[in-house]
């Protein structure tokens, strides 16, 4: 580090970064709480998104610093530059943050490219049409070149060659995209290293071999790659990659020696300069990790096992970038794709063909249609080859592990144990480089020896090495059972509940809203894998209303495809079964391998540890009311209950009263989503639960929770956690106490309550 002083600098100021409160760098909300919104939105256009319904504004009236990401229904005409003003049918929205473990922290992203808000509009005018010349030039021109893909590609693999040349991934589709990153190649899709490297390092070594001096080979191949890192949007990766480029070029502009880790680290300090919240996002961490592992722990790793072969050098790479990377990739994504580094082994070399021929045919397009046919057809075979090895791969045994979100001190403590390998490894390099400068001085004969002199005891410390190393990823992949777990989501107006047994035992009892738009894919799913939940053993859905199936439905249609998570069993009620939507229900099951049973009144689920009983609807009872033909249920484990009561009305409850069904319980789950026609004081009187929870969006139109609800049950002396107001709810026991957790990313609150022994 003494000759890398840049090295350190950039290690320090990442960790203090991520040491340090995110909201430090966040702007704030420009649509405080008290202040009415803005009539009327007035802004500069500083970019346009590809297909033209999306622009972003700065200088506006509502924000001086951040910029409003506005979308309109149709295609805009406007230009970089052009001030523009909407004044009618127009909303406003904020980046959203996390409201449950895993989901996708929009805030954070957004916050990073410095958008603050978003505007849905219809039409805006114009009200200055100065035009800034170099952007929208550089936008027109990926305009034109996306709309020659689209023209010389198939509809199959216009999105794919789109994102690998342009970054544009408005055409990729959702199944392709699962893929790419199912199978460990979502890296070929984002421009890249690998890219700049292939545009750049390839007209500068044919300008060289041309015989050009370093000078008139260096200086357009600069301004190339810096041109396509404009061209392609400028992502983290690619700003990374670009600048390690020009650096790496100047240097034999200048005949100085290229160092690729204080290249790595210079980009990495004026990155971190331009946006702190660089050091918490996935895209820069990764980018600069892979690049990581190829300058430290590779040759640490090649001398330790010093291999001569190509193809195996090249494993041992592609292991190192995993060895620095993987800590990210689980803390990021929740799943591991075993078998990206042998599949990686034949796709990236085919990458360099596939981009020089995708380039051709869009260059011969503009001359003949006819000439880009056979460049075209080359790259499409590619491609095609691609996709067909990533879904290989993911039908074979074990493709997908699904790891889970790793705890922090698993994190900290992997990389600490990387670190003392990586500077074990220096400290034997630099010991060695005394002894072969003492034989040096002893005498020729004496250096060579000293060089070829192996290692003491080296089999040995390679055998312990390679042990630690895998000791070390098995601790990072583990996952700690911390005894029974229920997890309330916050879904917006709807349900999703997740129970997990002290034996292991995973049951999702409901998931659905009605004001979220697909809760199941970007929240309930989200949340499995970030609990390393790779199969479901039971589905049950209490009753067929839409805020408590619809993201059923799509975890169904989800376990589908290779890799995903997969359902054992769906349970529903025989009411269910007879209405159209169960029966929808019922064979999307089918199609997914998934079991379905009927649940009624007197089921029980048992494992080695708690016991899950339904205790209604009646068998062979019909219902008008769907509402009142909720399945509920009651968990017991240990001295540790719970009830679970669907959307189940005062009239369902009381008829469970009349059963003489045992009802009383630690945490209650209230009914309806707190609305006044549940919940009774009856119900309460006969449950009476030490905390009550309730599923509900902010600011529903039904008013859930209702007053009277929560009047209740402040008289019945429970204390009331709501989704709405505190993001996922979650309750942990040990079979006689338990304690709840609330989840906010700005606040955090813990209700806690023990069960007499």
């Amino acid at each position: 580090m003494k000759k890398r002083p840049l090295c350190l600098a950039a290690l320090f100021l990442t960790l203090l970064l991520l040491a340090l409160p995110a909201e430090l760098w966040m702007k704030a909300s420009p649509l405080p709480e008290g202040r009415g919104s803005p009539e009327a939105l007035t802004g500069e256009i500083c970019g346009i998104d590809p297909g033209g319904k999306a622009v972003s504004l700065r200088h506006t009236n509502v924000s001086d610093t951040g910029i409003i990401l506005v979308y309109f229904d149709a295609e805009t005409s406007f230009s970089i530059g052009n001030t523009i003003r909407i004044e009618k049918n127009f909303e406003w929205k904020e980046p959203e943050a996390p409201a449950n473990p895993g989901q996708f922290d929009a805030r954070l992203y957004y916050q990073t490219k410095r958008i603050v808000l978003f505007c849905y509009a219809e039409e805006a005018v114009l009200v200055d049409g100065k035009v800034r010349p170099v952007p929208q030039f550089f936008y027109r021109l990926r305009e034109t070149l996306s709309g020659r893909c689209r023209a010389v590609f198939g509809e199959k693999y216009r999105g794919v060659i789109g994102a690998m040349l342009l970054g544009d991934k408005t055409e990729l589709k959702d199944e392709t995209k699962e893929i790419y990153q199912k199978s460990g190649m979502s890296h070929l899709l984002a421009i890249s290293g690998l890219h700049v490297s292939i545009f750049g390092m390839t007209l500068y070594r044919l300008l060289r071999r041309m015989g050009l001096p370093f000078w008139a080979a260096g200086l357009p191949s600069m301004l190339l790659v810096l041109a396509y890192g404009v061209l392609t949007g400028m992502s983290t990766s690619t700003a990374r990659a670009v600048l390690m480029f020009l650096l790496s070029t100047a240097a034999d502009l200048f005949g100085k020696s290229y160092d690729m880790l204080t290249a790595l680290a210079f980009a990495a300090l004026l990155l971190l300069a331009e946006q702190p919240l660089y050091a918490r996002s996935a895209s820069f961490l990764l980018s600069f990790g892979a690049v990581l592992g190829i300058g430290l722990v590779y040759p640490a790793l090649l001398e330790l096992f010093p291999i001569r072969k190509k193809r195996l050098q090249a494993i041992l790479l592609s292991l190192s970038v995993q060895l620095m990377t993987l800590p990210m990739i689980q803390n990021f994504y929740y799943e591991i794709p075993l078998y990206s580094v042998p599949l990686n082994l034949v796709v990236i070399p085919l990458m360099t063909a596939l981009m020089l021929s995708g380039i051709l045919a869009v260059g011969f397009s503009f001359v003949s249609p006819g000439l880009a046919k056979a460049p075209a057809l080359f790259c499409s075979l590619i491609m095609e080859l691609y996709e067909r090895l990533g879904s290989l791969s993911l039908r074979l045994p074990g493709a997908v592990f699904h790891c889970g979100k790793p705890e922090t001190w698993q994190l900290v403590l992997y990389y600490l144990c990387l670190g003392a390998f990586l500077l074990w490894r220096f400290c034997v390099r630099e010991l060695r480089k005394k002894r072969t400068a003492r034989a040096a001085a002893l005498g020729e004969e004496e250096e060579e020896e000293e060089e070829k002199r192996p290692e003491p005891n080296l089999r040995k410390r390679r055998i312990l090495s390679a042990a630690g190393l895998l000791l070390l990823i098995l601790l990072l992949s583990v996952r700690f059972s911390r005894g029974f777990q229920f997890t309330m989501l916050d879904v917006g107006q709807g349900d999703g509940l997740f129970l997990r047994t002290a034996a292991g035992t995973a049951v999702l009892v409901d998931g659905g809203s009605t004001s979220v738009s697909k809760a199941g894919t970007y929240r309930i799913l989200p949340f499995l894998k970030a609990e390393g939940t790779g199969k479901l053993d039971y589905v049950i859905a209490t009753h067929m209303d839409e805020d408590h199936i619809s993201g059923i439905r799509e975890i169904l249609e989800q376990s589908m495809r290779p890799g995903s998570l997969k359902v054992k069993t769906l349970l529903l009620s025989e009411q269910a079964l007879r209405e159209e939507k169960g029966q929808e229900l019922y064979r999307l099951a089918c199609s997914a391998g998934t079991k379905v049973q009927t649940i009624q009144r007197g089921t029980v689920l048992r494992d080695a540890s708690a016991e899950l009983r339904c205790l209604y609807p009646e068998q062979g009872e019909e219902y008008k009311d769907t509402n009142g033909s909720s399945v509920v249920l009651r968990l017991v484990y240990g001295e540790f209950s719970m009830l679970l009561t669907g959307d189940l009305d005062s009239v369902g409850e009381h008829r469970i009263l009349e059963n003489g069904e045992i009802t009383d319980c630690q945490v209650l789950k209230a009914g309806h989503h707190g609305s006044g026609t549940s919940t009774s004081e009856e119900w309460l009187a006969a449950v009476s639960p030490k905390l009550t929870l309730i599923s509900c969006g902010a600011d529903n139109s039904y008013g859930h929770p209702h007053q009277e609800t929560l009047e209740r049950l402040a008289r019945a002396g429970s204390e009331i956690l709501i989704t709405k107001d505190w993001g996922a709810l979650t309750v942990r026991s040990n079979g006689k106490s338990f304690h709840a957790e609330a989840f906010c990313p700005l606040r955090r609150c813990t209700a806690q309550s023990a069960v007499p022994r």
